[in-house]
């Protein structure tokens, strides 16, 4: 059964009604009108594939994190600096970003609010035509409550957090570390209120810009199940009383608050889809460090929409295992939410990812160079598609050819099933530079051909397919009538605007690299699909 979404909305006057915000230029308070409730994004099931919808039109996610959050506290960058960030992930051709906004960035004293770099963040996204993913990073990120991030009016009440055994230690990523009880009332009545207030300005500034939407998703806190499956005995967690906090009321804390920030969000002004992503476990099942939970608990919450993983993950068949796990869920959109940009094979692993109906955030696009200089392990710690200065690693060019392709092709990648979304040469966990590969569709049998290590895919729409390779290569066409191939890609309106055509011969599509191609077509026969199948089977 399909997740049923019952959240209670607001039947708003907003004539009446106002926020009070701080000017940009000169930090005078005024009042802000709040507008009548847009939905910008949701989650749409056709056929029993999930994907999200923006502004009515499918939207694959396919973004890399820009961690501003590290750019302005500890890399010390003015907002100005930050704006190349954007400017490389325009390059890179990605269609979103993800945006970390802390609490204490938007209301850095009681119920004084400040959107002066919110709004600078807005206007690059905007100017350089991309989708923002709004991180939320609050009470629980990855466990920790930080002076960073959370205002000091909250983290100064001594009984609203947690005794901890290094309560109030530093470290120089993210302040002075705490762990608040998420879920207290008064708690949760400032957060709720801090994030409904952030969207509801996020409703009006938009309308003052062009109603562009830039805003496409919320994530609600970051990686908040490590709280209960290593902080609570890490950091020996006890309620002020001396009683220890359980794995149990851990659980129903995290997600009690996950529950009541997302369903802030969906009832401001400016509704658009949440998630939340988990640290990587055993796929969907119980979480091994504390089986009284599982993600799924968390996607069954009101006020969250699906569920992501952060999956760190470089062999093919292992991140295979994850995505599937995360989309056997009904409903479910599965986002590989974090994966490192540093991976060789990160073109791959993208693919993988789409083929079995999910999306795709790289973490991340550039590491803070603080981060880097102040570990023991830098090449752990540097996870970016770019370097720290924004120049391309030796992988970043077919990462930008593979992701020309995919949004080339984005309405169809959005709703396409795995069973007729054909990847080729992601056998292995690196492509083979010379390899003759079998795929079949439920509706047609590609052969493919490469000499030059490419990467292809084929996408079976029952009356068409889409074709795209990395490289030079050769797709046989098979079990099919077909008929007019042209060249092209789908337009900011979903339509597919030609750019040129191509023929077979001997029914082979000599496709050039970084070219999408259609190709009307009826099918002869029904085929069992092996598109699976094909996916890390070698490994």
């Amino acid at each position: 059964m399909y997740k049923r979404i019952i959240i209670l909305t607001y039947a708003l006057v907003f004539s009446s009604l106002f926020a009070t915000a701080c000017s940009d230029n000169n930090n005078e308070t005024y009042v802000e009108p709040i507008l009548s409730q847009i939905e910008v994004s949701k989650l749409v099931t056709e056929n029993n594939k999930t994907y999200v919808s923006v502004d009515g039109k499918p939207f694959p996610f396919l973004g890399a994190q820009i961690r501003l959050d590290a750019l302005l506290n500890c890399d010390k960058m003015a907002i100005n600096e930050v704006e190349n960030y954007f400017k490389k992930a325009q390059e890179l051709g990605l269609n979103c970003v993800q945006i970390p906004i802390s609490w204490n960035m938007v209301e850095p004293k009681e119920n004084k609010y400040d959107y002066s770099i919110v709004n600078s963040i807005l206007q690059f996204v905007n100017k350089y035509n991309l989708k923002m993913e709004l991180l939320w990073f609050s009470t629980n990120m990855v466990g920790d409550s930080f002076s960073y991030l959370i205002p000091q009016y909250v983290l100064q009440e001594y009984n609203k957090r947690f005794s901890r055994n290094d309560e109030g230690n530093f470290w120089n990523y993210y302040g002075y570390q705490y762990t608040m009880i998420l879920d207290d009332e008064w708690v949760l009545e400032r957060e709720t209120k801090a994030i409904t207030a952030l969207f509801n300005h996020i409703r009006y500034w938009d309308s003052q810009n062009g109603d562009k939407h830039p805003i496409i998703s919320a994530q609600i806190h970051n990686e908040p199940d490590a709280l209960m499956r290593w902080r609570i005995d890490q950091k020996d967690l006890k309620y002020r009383d001396g009683t220890p906090l359980s794995k149990e009321k851990a659980w129903t804390m995290i997600t009690n608050a996950l529950n009541s920030v997302g369903k802030a969000v969906k009832n401001s002004s400016y509704k658009v889809v949440t998630r939340v992503n988990l640290i990587y476990g055993d796929g969907i099942n119980p979480f091994p460090e504390a089986t009284n939970a599982r993600p799924k608990d968390v996607f069954d919450l009101q006020g969250i929409d699906f569920i992501g993983v952060d999956a760190y993950k470089d062999n093919i068949k292992h991140l295979k295992n994850e995505v599937m796990a995360y989309a056997s869920i009904a409903g479910n959109y599965a986002l590989v939410a974090e994966n490192k940009g540093s991976y060789a094979n990160t073109p791959s692993l993208i693919l993988t990812s789409f083929a079995l109906g999910g999306g795709y955030d790289i973490y991340d696009l550039a590491t803070s160079n603080f981060f880097i200089n102040n570990t023991t392990e830098p090449d752990q710690i540097d996870h970016g598609i770019y370097t720290w200065d924004l120049q391309e690693k030796g992988f970043t060019p077919l990462t930008r050819s593979l992701i020309k392709g995919l949004a080339a092709a984005y309405i169809d990648i959005a709703k396409v099933k795995p069973e007729n979304f054909a990847a080729f040469n992601i056998n292995d966990n690196q492509p083979k530079e010379k390899l003759e590969q079998l795929i079949c569709t439920t509706g047609a049998q590609i052969t493919f051909q490469t000499n030059n290590a490419s990467l292809g895919f084929v996408l079976d729409m029952h009356n068409y397919l889409l074709i795209y390779s990395l490289n030079d290569s050769q797709f046989k066409l098979e079990n099919g009538k077909f008929g007019e191939i042209i060249s092209g890609r789908y337009d900011v309106n979903g339509t597919f605007t030609k750019e040129g055509t191509a023929t077979l011969e001997n029914q082979t599509l000599h496709a050039k690299g970084g070219v999408l191609y259609k190709v009307t077509y009826s099918s002869q026969q029904s085929l069992t699909s092996n598109t699976i199948e094909n996916i890390g089977n070698n490994l």
